[in-house]
């Protein structure tokens, strides 16, 4: 991947560039390694069509790890992956599960998910279910600090959640990002 960014003198304007993966939209290759994997997202790993909501899903990670310093998905697998965005925003949709090439990778038959570990002792591989899931608020992983102006703060964190859709096809747009509050200043 190819990352640039650009910080003018006043330190108030970024530039964020990454030319790592550019493609004709619609133009893919189904593959469960696209993307660096604290970025990747989901439709990715399930083995999903992918197209711009996966470029969304990617600014959302770099915008709350520019805010906090703290990578959101630090996931060492993409199995990893899938049981943080889950422990984010609740179960994916059986839809999006069905649908998957990779699926059968992550959840077994009745689509619960396993959870793949090494045993302590033994240290090979095994699988574990996890059943109920239980989603965070946004607010519980964005504080604002002190001086910050608390609608700033309140619009970042509802970007934030319309941005970590997990389906794709409810993600927030890149039209209605950039219309949004957090990003316009109004």
């Amino acid at each position: 991947m190819f990352l640039s960014f650009q910080v003018n003198e006043a330190k108030n304007v970024l530039k964020l560039c990454d030319f790592g993966n550019a493609m004709f939209a619609g133009k893919n290759e189904i593959t469960p390694y696209l993307v660096s994997r604290f970025y990747r997202a989901p439709e990715i790993i399930l083995g999903l069509p992918y197209d711009h909501p996966m470029d969304i899903w990617s600014v959302g990670c770099c915008l709350y790890e520019l805010y906090t310093g703290k990578v959101l998905f630090p996931g060492p697998t993409n199995n990893d992956m899938l049981r943080l965005h889950m422990e984010l925003k609740g179960p994916f949709p059986k839809k999006m599960l069905r649908k998957g090439a990779f699926t059968e990778q992550h959840f077994d038959q009745d689509l619960n998910f396993h959870a793949t570990e090494e045993d302590p002792v033994t240290k090979k591989s095994i699988k574990r279910m996890i059943l109920n899931i239980k989603p965070k608020d946004i607010s519980s992983i964005i504080v604002g600090s002190p001086g910050e102006d608390p609608k700033m703060v309140a619009n970042f964190k509802d970007l934030l959640e319309k941005i970590f859709v997990l389906d794709p096809e409810k993600r927030m747009t890149v039209t209605q990002a950039l219309a949004h509050p957090f990003i316009t200043g109004k």
